[in-house]
Formats: structure tokens, C-alpha cells, sequence
């Protein structure tokens, strides 16, 4: 600040830590799948180049089934350039070039391609002409070079030498031919294949039931005709929206179909599993249906359009992710998701009747954790469905405990990120979600003793367990690293560290283009430190002292020159985390008031 006025001044300098707090541990995001037939609205065309093949959508009113052009020629060219994903500098045919912006295929009036001057080809169009490098272009017309700035110039100076008109294709083959592919069909198809809006955050069940409304409601304003749903037609989408969702509280033709489609087996498990993480005292959750023809595809969708798990890359305060009643392979791509990501954990659920040597995908660092056995709970009044489709076969399908006529089957995952959810409110992530009560649950699809379990545990697999006069309880704390990472097989411990990690990320982006000192390196271990302070008074770690519970190091030793001049700051932090008393053991032995006999 200058000063060059006589007066008072006030300036503000930062004179203290800047606080890091801890991120949400307790937000799970819910991905539902359910069967999408999408109607017929565009025309699949593919080609191909020999070595390579590719396909896109257009229009009909472009492009018909047998890919000739039927709307405007310039139209149909852009349409299919951005289906195909096509650039300029992917030109491979001068000729076709040529022919696509209104030159004839042959006659006098045609382009000729010709040997010109020295190592260059010379093109000749309607009483003009220009020369090309051969590096470039050869005497066919054909592009050979892979620079994509000389094929960009090259355009340029066509567009410059000759009068060009606008592209107007007869045929999907006269754009495919510019770029060196051949037409090799055309179908009728969807414009989109996949049915898909981005999550919603919902705080409890009556706005996770409103959301459920929305979503039909604009699910069905997409796909059926405005008139047949609420006999009227809008000019405005969002008018057409609130007609179709308060005729869903009126029209019973609606609400029937709306149950129906509440009870689809895939959409049930969705629904019931949010239902209850709110049963056992979850609060915010992010909710995502994604419509796919094929209820066994992968979730592993097309990240660019955020489809399936990428749905979620924009959410940062989500914690847990869950897929309840997905396919085995499916829930092994979530466990994949979240052990990329690195700041979230994935709620696996088991089969619906299972033995201790049923397969469970792998982990290495324990970001997920699976769950058996499936639960029961009261069936809902707006079910009407069946459960049929469960069907176990073998040597387990008697340990299938039936359902009365009232109950439901349903995933565990929803109701474990519910528990999750409690024991952080209450205690914290570094308390293990084990020895607590499943609430909003009738009973278990299948009875493990004690005895048995023993086998699932040594595999990483927790088990929900009913005991006599102390109801459901979940009774493992367990990552799927149990075997390839001992050091990671506690579930509390990984989300501690997913917490502490997060929160240090989150909580140092001021430090980022700092000038990187002895300055900076005293404000990040005074900063970390103090959260990590908070963190052990809060019984996360352990010690009895804050040196024997972490530590935090930044100073010349981890910040050699090297490393300076590479941009980077190192700061090195230990955290000794509190493991779980998974076992807990007294030695009691007969005492006759002189010396001690154990039993070991």
C-alpha cells in the first residue's frame, strides 16, 4: 500500500492458520438402473476404412435408412461431420472434396490433378489452378501427409484459389468418402440410447419420493406424446412438466403406471435402498436412474456424456457410493471407480443366499467393503410387483428364509450407508459401523451363525446377524483389501484416511502458486497440524500424546531443490489411526486367594 496522503490507514494481515475442516463422510450417491426402449427417431450409419470403423446418428429428416439425403444438403454435412466426430484436418480426398462442394465427377468441367513445377501437383478447376507440395497431396488427389496444420492449409488455399460452394451431399457416402471411409450401412435407430439426467441431492424421503415423481414425469413427457398423457397440448416444456407430474396424483391410468414402474425389480432395489439409508438416520444422498436397453450393461458409461458411474464426477461431497441389487459385475466397476477416485467408498452387496466361498471381487487398498445377507422388510403400499425373479438354485436354495406374504426382499447396501451415515453423526468415521442396529428391517433372507461366519470374515466379508433380544445387528468391519493389504482391512480406517486426505486437499488450495519458501512450508505444518489436532481430540487416532499420534513434516529435508524447481511442495504426514476391537479377549482362570490359574 502506498502511502502518499497524510491519514489514517487500515490494513488487514493474516496473522493466523487458516482453519481446515473436515469434508462430508456420510453423503452417499445411489445409482439405479432400469430397462429403457427408446422409440425409433434417428438413422444409424457406419463406415469404414479398412483398418477402422465408425459410426454415428442423424436426423431421418436428413438422412433416410438407405443414407441418402433428404433435407438440406448443408445441413445433412454438418450433421454428419458431428456425428462422425470428423475434423477438417482429417481430409484424405482433395478429389471428393471437390465433388462434395458442387464439382462434377468427370467431363471437361471436373478438376484435374497434375504433375506441376518440381515436386509439387497442380490442380486446375474452372479456368483456375494452384500448385500443392507432393508431401502433401499426390496426382490422384489423395492425401499424404498425417500433419493435420499442412491438411488445414491446404483447405485454405483450395477455399482461396477456387469458388467453392457449400457443401451439399446426395449421399452419407460423399462425407464419408472425403475422409477416407467407405459407406457400409444404414439402420433405423435411437437418437439416445440411454435414458440419463445428472443426480439430485434429496434430504429425506418425502423429497426423494417428490424426485421420484419428477423424474417420470419428464421421463414420460420424452417418450410418449404430450396429448396422450394429459390430453392437451404446451408450447412450454416446463407448463408440459408440471401438467404431467400434477396428473400424476390425479389420473389413475398414471399412478398405475408410475407404480409399475416403481416396482420393476432394478427400480424397487433403487428405491428401497434410499428408503432405507433414511430409515437408519442418513440425511443428504445424491440419487441417479440411469435407462439402458440392457439392465446387464456396464456403468462404466461413456465418460464425455457423464452416463453411469461419470454421473458423479461433478459431485464433490460424496463419500459413499452404492448400487443396490446391481449385477456382480457391475458392483466390481463401482469397487474399480472408487479405488481410482480415491475419495470415496463402495457399499457392495453380496448374493441373497451365499456360503463362504462365494467369489468377491479384489481390492487393493480397501476403498469398498461387501455386505450378507440381503434384508426383508414390509412390502410398500405402492408396490405391485412380485419377486419371481429370485431365484436360488443348488445346495443354498435351502437356506433361503422364505418371505411371509407381506415382505419384500431387498439389497443390504442402502441400509448399511444408512448405519454408516448414523455412526458418523454420532461418533465419527473412525468408529467401525459394526455391533449397530439395522433399523426399517423385518428380518434376514438367511440365518449365519456364529460358527460360520468365521469363514466370511477371514475374507473380508461382513455379515449382518440377528441375535436373540438384541435384534439385527451388523456384525463385521471389513474392506475387501482383508487379504491383499492387511494393513487396510478395517473399514474405519480407510475412511479416515479418505476424510483426512480429502480435508488436507480441500484445505490447502490457498497454497497453491505461493512463493514456495521457508513461509510457505511454516504455514502447511501449522495448519495440518491444528486439524490434525481436532482430529485426535476427537478420538480418531491413536496416542496418548499428539506426537505418538501423528506427525507432520515439511521443511528442507522433503523439499530438496529438485523439487522446488519442479514446482512442487512435499509435506509429509503420518496418522496412526484406532483399529477396532474386532476381538475382544479376557483370560480368566481359578483364584483361590494365593496364586492364578489361567485358561489359554
Amino acid at each position: 500500500m502506498d502511502y502518499q496522503t497524510p491519514g489514517v490507514y487500515v490494513r488487514e494481515v493474516d496473522s493466523g492458520p487458516k482453519p481446515i475442516a473436515s469434508v462430508s463422510t456420510s453423503n452417499p450417491g445411489f445409482l439405479g438402473l432400469f430397462e429403457f426402449k427408446p422409440t425409433e427417431d434417428a438413422v444409424a450409419i457406419t463406415g469404414a476404412n479398412g483398418a477402422s470403423q465408425l459410426s454415428g446418428k442423424v436426423v431421418p429428416q436428413l438422412v433416410d435408412k438407405q443414407g441418402k439425403v433428404v433435407g438440406d444438403g448443408g445441413d445433412a454435412a454438418d450433421a454428419l461431420t458431428k456425428a462422425f466426430r470428423l475434423k477438417p484436418n482429417q481430409v484424405k480426398d482433395v478429389k471428393k472434396y471437390f465433388e462434395l462442394h458442387g464439382a462434377t465427377k468427370s467431363g471437361a468441367k471436373s478438376p484435374k490433378f497434375e504433375p506441376g513445377s518440381k515436386g509439387r501437383v497442380k490442380i486446375t478447376w474452372e479456368e483456375s489452378s494452384t500448385e500443392v507440395a507432393d508431401v502433401i497431396m499426390d496426382v490422384q488427389g489423395k492425401v499424404v501427409t498425417e500433419n493435420d496444420q499442412l491438411v488445414e492449409e491446404l483447405l485454405n488455399q483450395l477455399h482461396e484459389s477456387f469458388a467453392l460452394e457449400a457443401a451439399q451431399p446426395k449421399t452419407a457416402a460423399d462425407v464419408l468418402e472425403v475422409y477416407g471411409y467407405s459407406f457400409s450401412g444404414a439402420s433405423g435407430s435411437a437418437m439416445r440410447s440411454e435414458y440419463s439426467i445428472p443426480p439430485m441431492a434429496v434430504t429425506n424421503k418425502a423429497e426423494f419420493f417428490r424426485w421420484l415423481q419428477s423424474f417420470f414425469s419428464q421421463y414420460l413427457l420424452e417418450t410418449q406424446p404430450i396429448e396422450d398423457l394429459v390430453g392437451s397440448s404446451y408450447d412450454d416444456p416446463d407448463e408440459a412438466a408440471d401438467a404431467v407430474f400434477d396428473a400424476l396424483s390425479k389420473d389413475e391410468a398414471l399412478k398405475t403406471q408410475f407404480q409399475d414402474f416403481l416396482s420393476q425389480p432394478s427400480v424397487f432395489n433403487f428405491v428401497a435402498g434410499v428408503n432405507g439409508f433414511y430409515d437408519n438416520g442418513g440425511g443428504k444422498c445424491y440419487v441417479y436412474l440411469m435407462g439402458s436397453q440392457n439392465l446387464g450393461c456396464s456403468i462404466r458409461e461413456n465418460q464425455e456424456d457423464k452416463l453411469g458411474l461419470y454421473a458423479f464426477d461433478d459431485v464433490d461431497d460424496m463419500a459413499l457410493m452404492a448400487a443396490p441389487g446391481l449385477s456382480d459385475s457391475q458392483q466390481k466397476e463401482m469397487l474399480e471407480h472408487c479405488e481410482v477416485r480415491r475419495d470415496r467408498f463402495a457399499i457392495l452387496d453380496g448374493p441373497i443366499v451365499s456360503d463362504g466361498n462365494m467369489k468377491i471381487p479384489s481390492s487393493d487398498k480397501g476403498y469398498g467393503a461387501m455386505y450378507v445377507p440381503w434384508f426383508k422388510i414390509t412390502k410398500p403400499s405402492w408396490f405391485n410387483g412380485d419377486q419371481d425373479h429370485i431365484d436360488v438354485t443348488g445346495p443354498n436354495r435351502r437356506k433361503l428364509v422364505k418371505c411371509e406374504k407381506n415382505e419384500l426382499y431387498v439389497p443390504p447396501s442402502g441400509h448399511i450407508a444408512g448405519v454408516m451415515a448414523r455412526v458418523d453423526g454420532e461418533r465419527g468415521c473412525h468408529k467401525a459401523p459394526a455391533n449397530e442396529i439395522s433399523m426399517g428391517i423385518t428380518g434376514l433372507s438367511q440365518t449365519i451363525n456364529r460358527l460360520e461366519q468365521a469363514q466370511y470374515n477371514d475374507r473380508g466379508i461382513n455379515v449382518v446377524r440377528e441375535f436373540k433380544d438384541r435384534g439385527i445387528r451388523v456384525w463385521g468391519a471389513r474392506t475387501l483389501a482383508t487379504k491383499s493389504d492387511p494393513s487396510w482391512k478395517y473399514i474405519n480406517v480407510r475412511r479416515l484416511f479418505i476424510m483426512v486426505e480429502q480435508s488436507i486437499m480441500v484445505g490447502s488450495q490457498w497454497s497453491v502458486f505461493e512463493p514456495n519458501d521457508t513461509t510457505l512450508w511454516k504455514k502447511l505444518t501449522r495448519d495440518v497440524r491444528a486439524y490434525l489436532m481436532r482430529v485426535w481430540r476427537s478420538g480418531a487416532l491413536f496416542g496418548q500424546t499428539p506426537e505418538e499420534a501423528f506427525y507432520v513434516k515439511c521443511d528442507s529435508e522433503t523439499n530438496p531443490r529438485y523439487l522446488i524447481d519442479a514446482g512442487q511442495v512435499n509435506v509429509q504426514v503420518g496418522i496412526c489411526p484406532v483399529k477396532p476391537a474386532e476381538f475382544v479377549v479376557f483370560s480368566i482362570g481359578q483364584w483361590d486367594g494365593g496364586g492364578l490359574i489361567e485358561e489359554v
